[in-house]
């Protein structure tokens, strides 16, 4: 989730897709295929990764009974892309029945829900696909699960609804190597109907490259957005289209659209001046946003976990590291895991005193988790084994205080599996911590070229500023391109490649940069002057 200051948006909730999944309508209606579909067939393109596209031919394949996912499975399927997200492209998500409500935007949650929620997993277990290419035989080419595994419980009487989804080893590699595609999940469950939803789907990822789309309306319609009967008549084709294209201008994701070629079936879209783009999204977000925006998660994960507003404010405020962050989200976890099992709120806040009084990272807090977990993970087996735990909360408090009895409850083989696989979650948090370490470096290396480039600028004297603005336009003008451009755009290009000549040639290089950052040396100069070549 990302919060953004009060000139742009309140809040952008970004859903992530991998990027050839994001491709294949996969969800088929009932209503406008009139029969229940196990099966889809269509053609498509399918990138690879050196960038290119192949023409394929995808198969997708779903539940025997229950058919394909259906547009009502396919929201939950995009707030599984805003948790993967916001867990920073987790391979296993687990998620409560009331946070994917809260990021569909449902404020009333019931059975229906619920039951609407089981029925999504169901159809998403089993669902799975392949791209054949002209030159593959079906029975060489094999199917990719979306995901390897899924678990779904609701407890009746307590009403609690909670569930995981492990995606494939494929999805996840090609999601990590930047094979994915972002929308905003915010302006996703606004638009009304699969054919809007599908449109938003296809033109999130294109207005990342371009702001026009010119594209065949036939083309559009039978592999962007999943028609499988497509009407022999332009007209009937844009009846069906033009409701979906005013959702969108609406939701200013598109400026305008029209009819391009009506006999070649043309249309073109485009993109609006106040949409940004889920990728750029990222771009505009600051190393110290990013730092608040996870304190400001763990606030509310805390207070939502029972801790009061003062508390959890205290307790985030020393988080100054990603794996500090880690740590207070698997705390808060565990706080609601733990009243989940009847342990009181105040006894299980207690629980973790040392954890909130120490140092996050600290040794001694890190065991007190892992037996936290452990003592849940105990409990929770029993009680899938059929067991009967009468008094659940005393247990789980009797393993967790009790160092020298929890042999007695707990085989030392079963506690030493589940810390070495803590420890691989903690070793996957430390990898994003030093990520984050490489974007703050890079973004403060990005502002200091843009500084730098400014001051050589304004060092320069006017005249030579307005010599080699000269040279650029003439350059410029020597392409047709630029000659149908209007002065000022002309003027606002040359000064662009201006500045980017003046990056390029004048400001020291990133290696160097941090060269001098880590020494700290404050008294050479970088630069020996401010003249570039002309």
């Amino acid at each position: 989730m990302l919060v953004q200051t009060d000139s742009h948006r309140e809040v952008l909730s970004l859903s992530i897709e991998e990027e050839n999944l994001a491709s294949i309508p996969f969800a088929v209606l009932e209503r406008r295929n009139g029969k229940r579909l196990d099966r889809l067939e269509l053609s498509g393109s399918k990138i690879l990764p050196d960038g290119t596209q192949l023409n394929v031919t995808w198969q997708v394949q779903g539940n025997n009974e229950l058919g394909l996912p259906t547009e009502q499975d396919l929201d939950i399927f995009v707030a599984l892309g805003v948790l993967t997200f916001e867990n920073q492209f987790a391979k296993t998500v687990h998620f409560q029945g009331r946070e994917i409500a809260r990021i569909l935007g449902i404020s009333s949650v019931h059975g229906k829900f619920y039951q609407r929620l089981k029925m999504a997993m169901d159809r998403f277990i089993p669902l799975r696909f392949r791209a054949l290419s002209s030159n593959d035989g079906q029975e060489e080419v094999k199917w990719v699960n979306v995901f390897q595994e899924a678990s779904f419980s609701l407890d009746r009487r307590s009403g609690r609804c909670v569930g995981s989804v492990t995606w494939t080893d494929k999805i996840i590699q090609s999601m990590d190597s930047g094979f994915f595609r972002m929308l905003d999940a915010s302006r996703y469950r606004k638009l009304d109907g699969i054919t809007a939803k599908y449109l938003y789907r296809f033109l999130a990822y294109e207005f990342e490259n371009r702001e026009v789309v010119v594209i065949d309306a036939r083309k559009l319609a039978r592999e962007r957005l999943g028609m499988l009967k497509v009407p022999q008549h332009f007209s009937r084709l844009m009846q069906t289209l033009e409701p979906a294209f005013e959702q969108l201008r609406r939701q200013r994701i598109i400026a305008n659209w029209h009819v391009v070629d009506r006999q070649e079936w043309k249309i073109a879209l485009r993109c609006h001046p106040d949409y940004t783009p889920g990728r750029a999204a990222l771009l505009v977000v600051t190393p110290l946003e990013v730092m608040e925006r996870n304190r400001e998660k763990c606030r509310v994960l805390l207070e939502k976990a029972g801790m009061s507003t003062a508390d959890a404010a205290s307790v985030v405020e020393r988080a100054a590291a990603v794996f500090d962050f880690y740590l207070l989200e698997r705390a808060a976890q565990i706080l609601e895991s733990l009243q989940g099992e009847e342990v009181a709120a105040g006894v299980a806040i207690r629980l973790l005193d040392q954890v909130w009084k120490n140092s996050l990272d600290d040794p001694a807090s890190v065991d007190l988790l892992d037996w936290c977990e452990i003592a849940l993970h105990v409990c929770w087996e029993k009680m899938r084994a059929g067991q009967t735990l009468r008094n659940r909360a005393g247990f789980l408090v009797k393993i967790i205080r009790d160092a020298e009895g929890r042999e007695k409850h707990i085989p030392a083989a079963t506690a030493a599996t589940l810390r070495a696989a803590f420890r691989r979650r903690e070793d996957a948090a430390r990898k994003r911590q030093v990520e984050q370490a490489e974007l703050e470096l890079t973004y403060e290396y990005e502002q200091f070229r843009e500084e730098e480039a400014n001051r050589i600028m304004a060092a320069m004297s006017e005249s030579i500023r307005q010599l080699l603005r000269q040279e650029k336009l003439d350059t410029l003008r020597q392409s047709d391109r630029v000659n149908r451009m209007t002065p000022d755009a002309q003027k606002e290009e040359a000064e662009y490649l201006l500045r980017q000549q003046i990056i390029r040639t004048q400001v020291v290089s990133r290696e160097k940069w941090e060269y001098r950052r880590r020494a700290k040396q404050t008294v050479m100069p970088l630069f020996s002057g401010v003249g570039i070549p002309v």
